[in-house]
């Protein structure tokens, strides 16, 4: 008997470890999940990047950001993926696996509820990407359309 609850207690363990592990990469993003990121970068000046699978330019920002975060522990990034459908779900995490970035906070838009969550984040934003977002100490947020390159990256997340 002692055996058996040796055995569950060391399967209890691994388990625990797996589900570690398997964390998902990705939270789905809504209205409090974006007030609990503001509410703990308040204080502090943080870049948002919102990307997609489909997105060639969306993978240069985040080859950018793998090579920051390999230089420097304690980025201010919070990733979201705009696409809102749950069929791209293991690519997204492929994506997030592959450029190392699983260590940041991951979010994605809920399946089917794209328009919500783009007007959640700037009500003027219509969807191109990338996407960035330049949050000052204070809160105030400042977008970009386009690719930012790395000089700018490193000088908002560095400074």
């Amino acid at each position: 008997m002692k055996f058996l609850k040796n055995i569950h207690g060391v399967l209890l363990v691994v388990c625990l470890l797996f589900a570690g592990n398997a964390k998902a990469s990705s939270i789905e993003f809504n209205k409090q999940q974006l007030a609990t990121i503001k509410t703990q970068n308040m204080g502090k000046q943080w870049l948002m990047l919102l990307w997609s699978v489909d997105c060639p330019p969306c993978f240069k920002e985040l080859a950018i950001i793998q090579q920051l975060q390999k230089q420097h522990n304690d980025l201010a990034i919070v990733i979201i993926n705009t696409d809102a459908n749950d069929e791209i779900n293991a690519e997204r995490d492929d994506i997030i696996k592959k450029f190392e970035l699983s260590r940041l906070s991951n979010f994605h838009f809920i399946d089917g509820k794209g328009a919500q969550s783009r007007f959640l984040i700037d009500a003027s934003w219509y969807g191109e990407l990338p996407r960035s977002y330049f949050i000052e100490s204070n809160g105030k947020f400042h977008g970009k359309s386009g690719l930012v390159n790395q000089a700018m990256l490193r000088q908002w997340l560095l400074q």
